[in-house]
């Protein structure tokens, strides 16, 4: 037995700070179950502010913040409303079940973030959450409506702490209630609210539909009215869309009410230069026209003070959409004397709707005038009924105005394109009649032109032959210079096998005369031995004579035209004669001039099919740059630096490869891709044509193949050949 008793203390131990509360608001007694919704009274809750939102249910379950809950405060008949500085708020009330049968109770709660508390049995606290920022995951109850359920047994009693947080971006309650309905109404109720929601999804389409009708038009005659009009509905339907609905962002609900915020910022951004293109008030009232500009940028940069709190949230509706609405208005009665009859029928069909969304605003502004003035709230402005279907009214406003703009914008459409016809048709018909003018004038002049034409085309055929020979003269010149380069060369060349065969032809005479004196002295022996010798010389001779026929061979090809028939010829061995010819060639002309000579020649190429006079000029055109590139550095560095020229072949992948490198400056990237063409040079005037590297160019492509540069400034380059074999 007295462990019953503990337990039972035990139990009843949590409990006891509540059970010795005598503040508790009177249990609301539950008698019938046929209410889809009943507001409490006042008497049968209490409230609590959590200034800094900081309270447990713990805290404020127990004294002594549990005694300082008090009635209500925001009651709109004594014109006190939501202080906007407080953030979170704490409620309590109790149901009674007098029923016989179980009650089922539904709460809904349209706030950004709700939690509901209540005791249970083993003396923790119970809760559920739900709220329009609660991501849908999250959600206890219907999750749609954001409301929670609790079912109450019959005779027992509810007792409920309720923990409400407000984002006044999201929620902006002029007042604190509690509503609460029974379950199996409520869902009725919420079927049915579901089966109307298409309602909301078909408004969208009409709003996105009449949306992509004015962008079409805009996109026709660049008008800018039809582009706001086209922006302010889309940006409206959005807003209304995501609103209506808990499709997108069901986990993620901040993010949604922040997208319908920012959308609807600049609904009443497009909104307001809508009207002011649609009146045109630029034109007539300019100093309206810059006030409505400058309401434009100020609403946006209201919407981020009222974000960062600067601005109180009780002003929200009047120093916002209040004064947008209230602007318009103004801007309607301005015109209303205008004598363009499609302006006071605008005013005449569309001031109603926009007197009734400046309902809101006076309401607020009443409200501010009581509370600092003490002036009264007009009758109508408390019409509860009034009040509960300015959302309907306002919805059958927006459609109306939404339909009478379009069919407005679409008559002014087919007016602005009957003006442009008309001036298209009197553009075209000034047109035709500077198209006359104009072909008179030409008639006048052809002939004229006709014997000037006739004069300049005989001028332009002289002027042409006159450039293909100097052309061919250049040519020409080029291939003489490159002549040149090998003359010297060639003398230095052909002296060697010249000097062979005379020396070789004085040794002979001398052997023939020896040859003679031992034929008479009768020693044939020593005269067949001393003939072997002349025959040997005289095979000595022969070779050498041979060298120098190839050299002048060589000299007659490179001077005469190229045949442009293809042979086989020794890639390595047409490479080494230029080289060297070049080398004896420079040193005849400077005998200071002294370069080292490399060679890297691949023996397993052979012979390949090429014109040898044309490709002959094209390494002797690179080996003498290169001779030339290596003599300039060496007048610059006088010591260190030693001169080289490297030649070489090698077969990769079905081709020749035939490089030329040096050591000297190299070519600056700023002229790289000129090197190749025509009269194109570095070279001092009257050292170089320009035409060397154009005409190799074109000789190594007429071949098949192909030429490339690598270099680096102060390293030196290389020019590398591509041939086929």
């Amino acid at each position: 037995m007295i462990k019953i008793l503990l337990i039972w203390l035990l139990a009843v131990i949590p409990f006891a700070d509540i059970i010795a509360q005598n503040n508790l608001p009177p249990a609301y007694e539950l008698n019938t179950d046929t209410a889809v919704a009943i507001r409490l009274g006042d008497n049968y809750w209490q409230m609590l502010e959590d200034r800094e939102g900081l309270c447990t249910i713990n805290d404020v379950s127990r004294p002594p913040i549990a005694d300082k809950f008090h009635a209500n405060t925001t009651k709109t008949d004594g014109m006190l409303g939501v202080d906007y500085s407080i953030h979170t708020f704490w409620l309590r009330y109790r149901f009674k079940n007098n029923m016989k049968q179980e009650a089922r109770i539904t709460i809904p709660k349209n706030v950004t973030y709700a939690v509901l508390y209540t005791p249970g049995s083993d003396g923790k606290w119970s809760h559920k959450l739900t709220g329009t920022t609660v991501p849908w995951s999250k959600r206890d109850g219907l999750k749609r409506n954001t409301t929670v359920i609790y079912i109450i047994q019959p005779g027992e009693e509810l007792l409920i702490y309720e923990r409400d947080n407000f984002d006044y971006l999201i929620n902006t309650p002029d007042f604190i209630e509690i509503r609460f309905g029974f379950t199996d109404k409520v869902m009725q109720d919420y079927y049915d609210d579901n089966d109307s929601s298409v309602f909301p999804s078909f408004i969208f389409g009409v709003f996105l539909l009449a949306a992509l009708f004015n962008l079409y038009f805009f996109l026709i005659v660049r008008g800018r009215i039809y582009l706001f009009f086209s922006l302010t509905l889309l940006f409206h339907g959005i807003s209304r869309f995501l609103t209506s609905n808990d499709i997108f962002f069901r986990e993620h609900p901040i993010l949604k009410w922040y997208f319908v915020q920012g959308f609807g910022v600049f609904y009443f951004f497009f909104l307001i230069h809508f009207v002011r293109y649609f009146f045109e008030t630029f034109k007539y009232f300019v100093r309206w026209d810059k006030y409505l500009i400058g309401l434009s940028i100020y609403y946006i940069l209201n919407f981020i003070l009222l974000k960062k709190g600067i601005i109180p949230f009780e002003y929200e509706d009047v120093i916002g959409p209040g004064i947008v609405m209230f602007s318009i208005l103004i801007t309607f009665i301005l015109f209303l004397r205008s004598h363009v009859k499609g302006v006071r029928l605008a005013i005449l069909a569309v001031l109603p709707v926009i007197c009734i969304m400046c309902i809101p605003f006076l309401v607020v502004l009443f409200k501010l005038l009581n509370e600092y003035t003490g002036i009264p709230m007009p009758a109508f402005l408390k019409w509860v009924w009034l009040n509960n279907r300015f959302p309907v009214f306002e919805q059958i406003g927006l459609v109306w105005a939404l339909i009478f703009f379009s069919w407005s914008l679409f008559q002014r459409f087919q007016q602005l394109q009957m003006k442009i016809a008309e001036e298209t048709l009197a553009k075209e018909r000034l047109a035709k009649e500077k198209e006359i003018e104009r072909n008179q004038l030409i008639a006048q002049q052809k002939v004229q032109l006709e014997k000037e034409v006739e004069e300049r085309t005989a001028e332009l055929r002289q002027s042409l032959q006159d450039l293909k020979s100097t052309q061919s003269q250049l040519i020409q010149s080029e291939k003489m210079a490159s002549l040149g380069e090998l003359t010297a060369g060639i003398a230095h060349e052909i002296q060697n096998p010249l000097n062979f065969v005379n020396n070789f032809s004085e040794v002979n005479k001398e052997l023939l005369v020896e040859m003679k004196d031992e034929m008479d002295k009768g020693n044939l022996d020593d005269a067949k031995a001393i003939a072997n010798d002349v025959i040997e010389n005289q095979e000595k001779i022969n070779q050498h004579g041979k060298r120098a026929d190839a050299i002048v061979k060589g000299m007659l090809q490179h001077s005469q035209n190229s045949s442009g028939i293809k042979e086989p010829t020794n890639i390595n061995k047409l490479a080494d004669e230029y080289l060297r010819l070049a080398y004896h060639g420079l040193r005849a002309k400077d005998k200071s001039f002294n370069a080292t000579m490399k060679t890297d020649f691949d023996e397993t190429i052979g012979k390949i099919n090429i014109v040898p006079q044309d490709i002959g000029r094209v390494i002797l055109n690179l080996i003498t740059n290169a001779f030339y590139a290596v003599t300039e550095r060496k007048n610059q560095q006088q010591d260190s630096y030693e001169p080289t020229v490297l030649v070489s072949t090698k077969k990769i992948n079905g081709k020749v490869e035939i490089k030329v490198a040096d050591n000297g400056n190299g070519i600056p990237q700023k002229i790289l891709d000129k090197i190749f063409q025509p009269f194109f040079t570095t070279k001092p005037t009257g050292q170089g044509t320009g035409l060397g590297l154009s005409l190799s160019y074109d000789i190594v492509k007429a071949d098949g193949g192909e030429i490339k540069v690598n270099t680096k400034e102060g390293e030196g380059s290389e020019f590398i050949i591509h041939l086929p074999l």
